[in-house]
């Protein structure tokens, strides 16, 4: 090697010393933030992890592809509201203030949607709702708001068809939770069954979240001998309330919601459960082509088989990424509202698409417990 050739190289591996790293290569464009805060502790922790692993699974296929346009990515910033309305008050200041995220999802339960949204509508920015059932969540009167999972009046309304067409039913009594969703459901339900061809509704009662033993109004409601049961419980005692059934005798035809949709109890309790019906978001018997997509891409993450709680969280994050590439890099609040106004999207669940008050009116299905396993029925 000459001595100039060995002094080129020389110079060039100063070049490379003394430059800064990345000199010449365009740095990678920030992040769309999207925060989210979840009932991670508390009695809604198994739905909020659920949810958040659907979440993960949507911006990881997001990213994957590319990200919302311009190279940008979607970053989640997550913090734990408790379940607690003024928790989560705080958790979406904290979110907008000084996480700085572009828009928020804050679930689990429907009264923590509704305490932010007097945040979110005063900074502007876009708030999504995925697991909040109750009306009160789409009448609080903010723009910002965008509710993109099913409503209590749907779920009532598809869960009433397949009581109604349930043979000698001509009596029905009810039991939920003492709280905004629970009183939703038995209204929306009760509204619901004033249809003619309808059982009577001859007992409606409600249910303390941390009650444990339901032995009291169970013997009401057999007193009664209603023809069907409707009984809404929280997952984490869906199991008791159906062995004290059988304790009780209390054998009739059973109604319910997602909550009696859940492997665990199939596991536990799963004969207690034979011939229920109940009415739910999603369920793998969906075989739609985005049903498949999103399922593909659960299992590629997580090994399993989603759940309803799960497609709730895919269908917000994909709704969100939408979104964005819609309204653009650097869009604002007001950008990415418009462009959320004017969404059409297919999720699992069906199609995405907001009225004027920002809900998405996505139907519900039912299910039915047969033989050992879950089966569409609508």
């Amino acid at each position: 090697m000459s001595l100039r050739t060995v002094a080129v190289v020389l110079a060039s591996m100063l070049l490379m010393v003394a430059s800064p790293a990345g000199v010449g290569r365009a740095a990678d464009p920030a992040p769309a933030k999207l925060g989210i805060g979840l009932g991670l502790t508390g009695p809604l922790a198994f739905l909020s992890q659920e949810y958040l692993k659907g979440m993960r699974a949507a911006v990881d296929v997001v990213n994957q592809e590319g990200g919302v346009g311009g190279g940008r990515k979607i970053e989640l910033v997550v913090h734990d509201h408790k379940g607690v309305p003024s928790e989560a008050v705080a958790v979406a200041k904290r979110l907008i203030e000084q996480d700085r995220v572009d828009l928020v999802d804050i679930d689990l339960p429907s009264t923590v949607a509704i305490a932010a949204q007097a945040v979110t509508k005063q900074a502007k920015i876009p708030q999504i709702t995925g697991f909040g059932f109750p009306m009160s969540v789409v009448e609080q009167g903010n723009p910002y708001h965008f509710r993109v999972c099913t409503n209590a009046t749907l779920i009532a309304s598809v869960l009433a068809e397949s009581i109604r067409a349930t043979p000698n039913n001509r009596t029905i009594a009810m039991l939920a939770p003492n709280d905004d969703y629970g009183r939703g459901a038995i209204k929306g339900l009760a509204d619901a069954l004033a249809a003619p061809g309808s059982p009577k509704v001859v007992f409606s009662d409600y249910y303390e979240r941390e009650q444990t033993d339901f032995t009291a109004v169970l013997l009401k409601m057999k007193s009664l001998n209603p023809d069907s049961l409707y009984i809404d419980v929280r997952w984490s005692a869906n199991v008791t309330v159906l062995k004290q059934m059988a304790e009780l005798g209390l054998k009739k035809q059973l109604f319910g919601s997602v909550n009696f949709y859940n492997t665990k109890l199939v596991e536990r309790a799963g004969p207690l459960l034979e011939g229920a019906y109940m009415s739910v978001a999603w369920a793998p018997v969906l075989q739609d082509a985005a049903s498949k997509k999103f399922v593909e891409a659960y299992q590629r993450l997580y090994n399993e088989m989603p759940n309803d709680s799960a497609s709730l969280g895919w269908t917000a994050g994909m709704v969100v990424a939408t979104a964005l590439r819609t309204a653009g890099p650097g869009a604002d609040g007001d950008a990415i509202r418009a462009a959320l106004s004017k969404l059409e999207w297919r999720a699992p669940q069906g199609l995405i698409k907001f009225d004027e008050r920002g809900d998405a009116r996505v139907p519900a299905h039912v299910l039915q417990f047969k033989d050992g396993a879950y089966h569409l029925v609508k």
